[in-house]
């Protein structure tokens, strides 16, 4: 039985293996990568996968392991998001659905026998926060608690923190997903020096850009020591 928690993301038409490998450490391999250019390992572990369909914008997604990508897709639908397709085959026995919330950010989940770690940490930029809390507690069965952020709740699924639904100010609505780097500080320089851009820098975290736009986070914090928002206003 699954976590419900976010295991996965794919970048789409993103930066290429290079600028990656020096700012997150990560190493490639094309095994799998049905769908992808490559796929991501960290410490030899599969994490993300690079280079999706071509002609959509520059982006990462985020998804959530579930049982049942179909009847999450279904439910998803009844809750007030929408199926943009799936589910879909993954490459490796899996299925994938990818959607867009009732509060308007694309998301997706995965159905898998062989689940990536999880992601240390995600963030929901959201115009409508209180929507977007109830479509999750509804899909997937996520808790919230106030932190002492206004407008900031922690993201929960029988334990600690995974995340966090922030106010998306003048964004769009979107995922920041988030990846452990070993120095935050070093990725941020790597970041610059590869032609990308460091959006923001805090306690531990750092807000960053491929050169091709793609917003993402590096934080060498885990859930249960979640990083402070840094969400843009």
């Amino acid at each position: 039985m699954t976590d419900g928690l976010p295991r996965w993301a794919d970048l789409t038409a993103g930066a290429g293996r290079g600028f990656y490998a020096a700012v997150c450490g990560w190493t490639f391999t094309d095994d799998g990568a049905a769908h992808h250019e490559a796929v991501a390992l960290s410490d030899g572990r599969r994490v993300a996968g690079l280079g999706g369909p071509e002609g959509a914008p520059p982006g990462w997604t985020t998804y959530v392991a579930v049982d049942d990508a179909a009847g999450t897709a279904e439910a998803i639908e009844e809750a007030g998001g929408q199926v943009l397709h799936g589910p879909d085959d993954d490459g490796r026995g899996g299925l994938v659905v990818v959607a867009i919330d009732a509060g308007g950010a694309p998301f997706g989940v995965w159905e898998s026998d062989e689940h990536a770690a999880p992601v240390p940490w995600v963030e929901a930029a959201s115009a409508e926060p209180g929507q977007t809390k109830t479509f999750y507690g509804t899909v997937l069965g996520w808790t919230h608690e106030p932190t002492d952020e206004p407008g900031t709740t922690t993201l929960h699924r029988g334990g600690d923190a995974f995340g966090a639904v922030v106010f998306a100010g003048h964004a769009l609505p979107h995922w920041l997903v988030h990846f452990p780097v070993a120095d935050v500080a070093a990725a941020a320089a790597a970041t610059e020096a590869a032609g990308g851009l460091v959006v923001g820098k805090e306690d531990g975290k750092a807000v960053l850009e491929d050169p091709t736009g793609a917003r993402f986070a590096v934080s060498a914090r885990t859930a249960a020591t979640a990083p402070r928002s840094t969400a843009p206003r």
